[in-house]
């Protein structure tokens, strides 16, 4: 295989210049999709399975990543394989002025009082990769946009905590200058420039060593995991048309944590109205009526088309009884459960559309335990979607790196065990970035996204082998893939355009087998 050395590479690909934050995204995607191969597609992947997880950014868990044949990466590292000093000094505070030393919060466990400069540095020392980050980074859609700075991707130490939320509904917050109101309900943590190591995610960084490492994938939509987990259900997030303009914020100004933008769109989280959710009135009252969500997502479109399809949820078993209420309910019809870490309603896209109950009556909503014995008979769908909940979702609050990536290891090794693994693409890969640091500019096909880079892999025995993909994609070129493989019509214009991920395959090779099998 051809390889550049990091020199050429660097020049090749803008980084370390202005021209990156120009770097094309989408354009020409459209022609390139002329160019798949569908009938290597279509004769040898059968099953696409997409492992969801939680808010990790591509430099946090990548960002040393070296790969053992030496092919280039789009990381922190420099030609010399070190952490490339241009990061030096890059995160600034609210004036506009580099930190000299990164501010860390008291009450942050693990840091002790470290002096740490305002660099890129190696988290594990403070907080290991078999623990949980003891706090969740601010990653509101404005306030992302906010941290990636037009490119520059200097504010998120600055912006990196809320001080408090404040009501959605708070009148008061057309009253005050975005940009001030941004800093003041913040405040900065050196923290989110931590990134882990390959001896600290072994399994992930030997998945990339063998399998397809994305390095220009984003998340599809700045902000939550809401709206990307809706992106990835339907190219689009949710609406309501009608929602008080108390609740809409205004795309200039940008005022960051108020629930929908000034058409209605939703671009923070709010829970679901259909069943089981969470016991939040005050947010159920402003939640996208499912009503209103009349556009097909790609349940829709893979039932329209007779192909298979499941949402594999952690501990759906336990959470099921409410799936066939509504929050708005009277008495005993009331979906509102107190579900705390066993389920999180706002991660399953499918259950802001009036298909849900559909969905649940169709057996597309299935538990963990459901997927293992579905591979193990030879029924797994042609689509599956895999979500962790609580410990095993590298959410930072509630999940260690390893124990999401041992869970994950999990679903891989029961699917190389089975039949169906010479027939299987997986793709790995998260809702978002979290607030953690990443490098590179997002490309902004739209006014929604992208934001932050995330990590994503594919593991396939069609997979090339050892393989970089520079191409530049983003959460719904996994529609665009799905879409082209059960010839499905896109849903919008950020699928169809969307480049499908098939550079990263190689039908020509001899399927090849799982070292973790």
């Amino acid at each position: 295989m051809f390889q550049q050395n990091r020199r050429q590479f660097l020049k090749t690909m803008g980084l370390g210049s202005a021209a990156l934050a120009t770097a094309p995204h989408l354009a020409g995607l459209a022609q390139a999709a002329d160019a798949v191969d569908l009938a290597g597609l279509r004769a040898h992947i059968d099953h696409i399975v997409i492992i969801y997880q939680e808010n990790r950014s591509f430099d946090h868990y990548f960002g040393t990543y070296q790969h053992p044949q030496g092919t280039m990466v789009a990381n922190l590292l420099n030609q010399d394989g070190k952490v490339d000093p241009r990061f030096l000094g890059q995160q600034k505070n609210p004036a506009g002025i580099p930190y000299t030393y990164l501010p860390v919060p008291e009450d942050i466990p693990g840091f002790n009082g470290a002096l740490l400069d305002n660099f890129p540095f190696h988290l594990a020392p403070y907080i290991p990769a078999t623990h949980n980050v003891p706090w969740d980074p601010e990653h509101h859609f404005f306030r992302m946009y906010a941290q990636m700075d037009g490119g520059k991707m200097d504010r998120f130490v600055a912006l990196a905590m809320s001080k408090h939320h404040k009501p959605f509904n708070k009148l008061s917050q057309h009253d005050i200058d975005a940009v001030r109101m941004t800093f003041e309900e913040s405040r900065p943590s050196g923290a989110v420039l931590g990134f882990y190591e390959r001896s600290d995610i072994p399994d992930y960084h030997r998945l990339a060593d063998e399998y397809v490492l994305f390095d220009h994938f984003f998340q599809a939509m700045s902000g939550g995991s809401t709206g990307n987990a809706l992106y990835l259900a339907a190219a689009r997030s949710a609406v309501w048309h009608q929602a008080p303009q108390r609740l809409m914020g205004s795309l200039t100004p940008p005022i960051f944590d108020l629930p929908y933008d000034h058409n209605g769109i939703l671009i923070n989280d709010l829970p679901p109205l259909l069943g089981p959710t969470e016991a939040n009135p005050d947010k159920l009252k402003i939640a996208p009526p499912p009503e209103q969500q009349s556009y097909a997502n790609i349940g829709d479109r893979l039932d329209a088309a007779g192909a298979s399809w499941a949402w594999y949820n952690e501990n759906w078993n336990a959470v099921k009884p409410w799936a066939m209420k509504r929050a708005d309910g009277p008495g005993d019809g009331s979906a509102v459960i107190d579900t705390g870490y066993l389920y999180v309603p706002h991660h399953n896209p499918f259950q802001y559309y009036p298909s849900w109950f559909n969905n649940v009556r169709a057996g597309h909503v299935r538990d963990e335990s459901d997927f293992y014995e579905d591979v193990k008979n030879g029924k797994l769908p042609a689509v599956s979607f895999l979500k962790a909940t609580g410990a095993h979702d590298e959410h930072p609050e509630d999940s260690a790196p390893q124990w999401g990536m041992h869970w994950v290891m999990g679903l891989l090794k029961t699917l190389a065990q089975s039949p169906s693994w010479e027939k299987t693409a997986v793709f790995i890969t998260y809702d978002e970035g979290g607030g953690f640091w990443d490098h590179l500019p997002a490309p902004q096909p739209d006014q929604f996204g992208c934001g932050t880079r995330i990590p994503a892999l594919l593991v396939s025995p069609w997979a090339r082998a050892g393989y970089v993909d520079h191409r530049s994609g983003d959460t719904t070129s996994l529609l665009a893939l799905i879409e082209r493989r059960f010839g499905l019509s896109p849903l919008d214009t950020r699928d169809r355009n969307a480049y499908p991920l098939t550079d990263a395959f190689d039908f020509q090779q001899k399927p090849r087998g799982a070292f973790f099998a």
